[in-house]
């Protein structure tokens, strides 16, 4: 992974049964995962599937294995875009990673309320706020979009979008800029609107990092650390 500083590190398409603060799914505690070792988990197997040697998996023994409860490793809010699924874009199995995709990797508070349950009860130490070069939710907020609810979705870009227009750039760079602003405004709304998230990051039990997954090279570069507000 490019790094530009210290920092930066889907749809979930399952219900949940209530959980007692600090518990795990079935009861059973797992140690998580630290933040530096999830990260490395990540920046090893983003290198794996970049050059083309990704390692053998037995998906039917890991679904068996994991029929009693999970606990990923790390948390990755992205976007919905086919050409970004972070199980293929590092390199992991099922039950490695908890993610949450949605078109902007927007966060909003059915999002926050999946971050924090990954981060509360499944111990995940590590969330990945990623977006991508040529995001199309970020290009339909820049130039308005009539279909009503792709408007809403926008909005919660809209102010990165806002910031990156004041830069009198072309079209390209303007993109690209609203990009790496929409990921940082995401990323440091994760704090601002979850208490218990913020608390976890104040405690140094979670880490909040973000980058930017560039298509052509497939490599993800890191932006600047959120700061708890």
């Amino acid at each position: 992974m490019k790094r530009t500083g210290w920092a930066a590190l889907g749809i979930v398409t399952c219900l949940w049964l209530p959980l007692a603060a600090g518990g795990s799914e079935h009861g059973a505690v797992a140690p998580a995962v630290p933040a530096a070792e999830a990260l490395q988990r990540l920046e090893q197997g983003e290198e794996r599937f970049v050059t083309g040697h990704p390692v053998a998996k037995d998906v039917v023994r890991d679904r068996a294995a994991l029929v009693g409860g999970q606990h990923p490793y790390a948390i990755v809010l992205t976007c919905s875009d086919s050409r970004v699924a972070p199980e293929v874009v590092f390199d992991t199995s099922i039950g490695e990673l908890f993610v949450v995709r949605v078109a902007g990797n927007v966060v909003d508070p059915d999002v926050l309320g999946s971050i924090e349950y990954a981060a509360m009860h499944l111990h995940s130490s590590l969330l990945l706020v990623m977006g991508h070069d040529g995001c199309g939710a970020v290009q339909a907020t820049l130039s308005g979009d009539p279909a009503p609810n792709v408007a809403l979705l926008a909005q919660h870009i809209a102010p990165a979008a806002a910031t990156a227009k004041k830069q009198g750039l072309d079209a390209k760079g303007t993109l690209d800029a609203a990009v790496r602003e929409n990921v940082l405004l995401q990323a440091g709304r994760v704090t601002r609107e979850s208490a218990p998230l913020a608390e976890l990051v104040k405690k140094k039990q979670l880490e909040i990092v973000s980058g930017v997954y560039h298509l052509d090279t497939g490599r993800l570069e890191l932006l600047a650390k959120p700061a708890v507000k």
